[in-house]
């Protein structure tokens, strides 16, 4: 997991992500600086760690800016190539690839 992300100001300064409510923009940003080259991070540990609860979540999921892929909410932040590209040379495939990809098939530019 890289130490360093980014966030597209398209995707921030959108009426979809500023209508939602603080505490799930707050996780939004959270959820992304946490999660692997693939955009896939476990969400509990991270509700746990900023104070947010399921619901932040279920918010973020009904605005389309993340997907739950188990019931242990290991989740995909939906717009994640849009906010971070990550060269093929420094690129570490999610531990969770298998399911990211059985779940959410189209994904895009996950490589072998």
């Amino acid at each position: 997991m890289a130490s360093r992300r980014m966030f597209s100001l398209r995707l921030i300064n959108s009426t979809r992500f500023l209508k939602m409510p603080i505490s799930s923009q707050l996780l939004y940003f959270h959820l992304g600086m946490r999660a692997d080259d693939d955009g896939v991070v476990e969400a509990y540990p991270v509700l746990k760690t900023v104070g947010c609860n399921e619901d932040d979540l279920k918010v973020l999921v009904a605005k389309g800016f993340a997907k739950v892929l188990n019931e242990d909410l290991i989740t995909y932040i939906t717009d994640w190539n849009e906010n971070n590209r990550i060269r093929a040379d420094r690129k570490q495939d999610s531990m969770y690839k298998d399911l990211l990809l059985q779940i959410v098939p189209n994904v895009g530019q996950l490589t072998d």
